[in-house]
């Protein structure tokens, strides 16, 4: 069942136009249309399916988030660098907060949670879904909505990799996790970049657009328009420099039919030497605090 939207999620304007068709080569070989608001630019996937029934467009091995099984060489590479970056992502977190705790919204696993809490971080999790495997490490300090979280805890970090796009309710979520975060905290939110080198070359092959599961898709001028519409204000931009290899290997399978390995180096590296110039790199990294 699909839903649409008679209104921009950000601005609430009513007029948008057709930005680009894409398909979903991970689940259903469906056709989904991303929209640009006429407004403020922001672009969404509409018509998108309805809470109830977007759990269908997950159930694939290929969306490895939520899964621990390594079948394909994509898989095999997408677990090597996870190991890296979640080294890297707890050296971020520390840059940020010396009181450890921790909230991470779409926990997925749990690998990040783990290795926080082996850094001595008081981790909290909460991932919707109701298929992720999550390992036993962490397994009982992770709630299946925000609202099971006690109401009057607060976190010094909350994470969100990779996550917010897939928000249903996202202003609703946003409200939540603000409520949740001390007045000196950081959100740090990790989501994909439709500017990037890598998306404009791949156009509707490429893979960070995952439609129908991503349901936003935020540049950096549309993110501060939903920052500001909630009190926030962004602190910091990082890139995820590893994104745009793994993407475009995926986005390369996508167009070819082929990993083109060769052929996705390049591209990544491209992807990286024109985010050094533009600041505009496959996926970002914003760090947002409270007004």
């Amino acid at each position: 069942m699909f839903e649409k939207l008679e209104c921009c999620p950000v601005c609430q304007s009513a007029k948008f136009t057709n930005h680009i068709i894409c398909k979903d080569y991970t689940v259903s070989d469906e056709s989904f249309v991303i929209v640009q608001c006429d407004a403020c630019s922001f672009l969404f996937t509409n018509p998108r399916p309805t809470v109830e029934s977007i759990s269908t467009y997950y159930e694939s091995e290929e969306y490895i988030s939520h899964s621990n099984r390594s079948k394909s060489i994509i898989d095999f590479l997408y677990k090597i660098i996870r190991k890296f970056s979640l080294k890297k992502k707890v050296q971020l977190i520390e840059n940020y907060s010396t009181e450890k705790t921790l909230l991470d919204y779409g926990c997925g696993t749990g690998h990040f949670l783990e290795a926080a809490l082996t850094k001595g971080w008081n981790v909290t999790g909460v991932e919707p879904s109701a298929s992720a495997q999550t390992i036993e490490s962490v397994k009982s300090n992770i709630h299946s909505s925000i609202d099971q979280v006690d109401e009057n805890q607060k976190f010094n970090i909350i994470t969100l990799w990779h996550v917010l796009e897939h928000v249903h309710d996202l202003n609703s979520i946003i409200d939540k996790l603000k409520h949740h975060l001390t007045d000196r905290g950081k959100l740090i939110i990790a989501v994909p970049n439709p500017e990037s080198y890598d998306a404009q070359y791949f156009k509707e092959y490429w893979a960070a657009y995952d439609v129908p599961r991503h349901l936003y898709h935020f540049t950096k001028d549309t993110f501060r328009t939903l920052l500001k519409k909630h009190q926030l204000k962004l602190e910091e931009t990082k890139p995820m420099l590893f994104d745009s290899f793994y993407v475009s290997l995926l986005s390369n399978s996508y167009k070819y039919n082929s990993k083109k390995f060769i052929n996705s180096f390049i591209t990544g590296y491209k992807s990286n030497r024109y985010g050094k110039i533009t600041n505009e790199y496959s996926s970002h990294i914003y760090i947002v605090s409270k007004k």
